[in-house]
């Protein structure tokens, strides 16, 4: 991303309707993880951005955020955190192979020229038996001025996903989520391009209570995602398990 859309990113994420209703998804979905078991080991978020995250995989145990971009870290670190890295994603640098308990990309993948070797990477990392957590946006015909502000290469469905995972993880769950939003989202979307607006709505605030009406919709979900399979959504979550 632009190192100015850093700042704003940092400035709202932990307020935003859906950065903190899909905090709240994450962590049941870990949640999950956890008790179903996981080897001893680190939790790392990788490409861990401004630390939004990082709280959440705290919960269950040591972790280490970990970011290609020098200013994603350097807002971690304005923050007082430690327990973050500078490395390519793509080799994870400075990580111990078989070291962590679960490996967390989360809108991360999209991002990439190529996903394989950052998956790769991901598997070298954790133990045997180690959970891989991956969410990523669905569907190329929701591809709008959004997406181009924030560098991604491209959006997907189920069987994209499963197709890249599949050959390295035995994937255990794969749903679409933000499933309730779906048609505000997609007519926002459409909006965007039609109207030529920027699509930095993600960077910044709406109005308070279209921000708490919003987040409690999306946060429904948390209670279904980490175990039921959603037909569609604006996203799509990967659980797998390294063999």
């Amino acid at each position: 991303m632009d190192s100015n859309y850093y700042a704003r990113l940092d400035s709202v994420q932990e307020q935003h309707w859906w950065y903190a209703a899909r905090r709240t998804i994450l962590e049941c979905v870990l949640q999950r993880v956890i008790e179903q078991g996981v080897p001893e080991g680190k939790l790392y978020d990788l490409g861990c951005g401004v630390g939004a995250n990082l709280p959440v995989l705290e919960k269950f145990g040591p972790t280490i955020g970990i970011d290609v971009a020098p200013e994603a870290i350097d807002f971690c670190r304005r923050r007082g955190r430690t327990n973050v890295a500078l490395a390519n994603l793509n080799l994870l640098q400075g990580i111990a192979d078989n070291s962590g308990s679960v490996a967390m990309l989360a809108d991360v993948v999209e991002h990439l020229d190529d996903e394989l070797p950052c998956l790769q990477a991901a598997h070298r990392a954790l133990a045997p038996g180690g959970a891989l957590v991956v969410t990523v946006p669905a569907y190329m015909f929701l591809w709008g001025p959004s997406d181009v502000i924030n560098h991604h290469k491209r959006r997907y469905t189920a069987a994209r996903l499963r197709q890249l995972i599949e050959p390295l993880f035995e994937i255990e769950h794969l749903t679409y989520f933000n499933t309730l939003l779906f048609g505000l989202v997609a007519a926002g979307r459409f909006g965007e391009i039609l109207l030529r607006r920027r699509g930095d709505d993600m960077a910044k605030l709406p109005p308070a209570f279209v921000n708490s009406v919003l987040e409690s919709i999306f946060r429904v979900e948390a209670s279904v995602v980490p175990r039921r399979h959603l037909p569609f959504g604006v996203s799509l979550l990967c659980v797998a398990r390294k063999r």
